[in-house]
């Protein structure tokens, strides 16, 4: 066997160029399946978080008409009934504060606040319904949306009690018989919650803007239901 023949031709590593076009279309095809199934993913992570928000607000409110000891020294039923009767709806508003504390490097302390607005049903606090008078300047601390909810009369209450302002209208029903007249034991709400983004872009010092509930009428809620309260 000579020298010649025992010299063997080297190997090359390595790929061809081929093979790394190949690897890169792969790649590429395999990046763009991830991002389709990202969109998707994103979107039912935020529906999850929207459903939790409002739970956590629907059960909110209804802890506070029917049990909190805040709207009225007498009678909650009474006193709602008298709030929607006033103007036909009545507005609660729901959020989160970060209260002042005296030691600027302790951790902040986040409170729930709740009550229903302090210019509506021009008897609101002769009736000691609870309102922000005072408290206003909480708004500005808001850790979070400000929820401005809307409850008026429900369809479900009987007609000779409300009157049907038509459709379109909101609110689509008042109420026509004052609460000495009205013989129900229950009082039927609708409940319209909104993330009223637009209250919080002019608050001014202590004042939350006054919304009329028509104006509302095309504006989509987050949520709708139904709830009642029981004298």
């Amino acid at each position: 066997m000579n020298a010649a023949s025992a010299q063997q031709t080297p190997k090359h590593s390595g790929f061809s160029l081929i093979e790394v076009v190949m690897a890169l279309g792969i790649f590429l095809v395999s990046v763009l399946a991830l991002i389709g199934l990202l969109g998707p993913s994103l979107k039912s992570i935020e529906e999850v978080e929207t459903t939790d928000e409002i739970a956590s607000l629907v059960n909110t409110l209804n802890a506070f008409l029917h049990s909190s000891s805040d709207i009225a020294t007498g009678s909650n039923f009474n006193a709602i009934y008298d709030a929607v009767m006033d103007d036909g709806y009545a507005t609660v508003f729901i959020y989160r504060y970060y209260e002042d504390t005296p030691d600027p490097k302790a951790p902040p302390v986040v409170n729930l606040e709740i009550g229903f607005e302090s210019t509506e049903g021009g008897s609101v606090d002769s009736r000691s319904v609870v309102n922000f008078s005072g408290r206003g300047a909480e708004y500005e601390n808001a850790a979070g949306p400000i929820y401005r909810i809307v409850l008026s009369p429900s369809s479900v209450i009987p007609d000779e009690h409300v009157t049907d302002n038509g459709e379109g209208s909101y609110p689509r029903y008042s109420l026509n018989v004052d609460l000495a007249s009205y013989p129900e034991g229950y009082f039927a709400m609708e409940a319209r919650i909104f993330r009223r983004e637009a209250d919080q872009a002019v608050i001014q010092g202590s004042a939350m803007p006054t919304v009329v509930a028509a104006d509302l009428s095309e504006e989509e809620p987050i949520f709708t239901y139904n709830l009642a309260v029981v004298r």
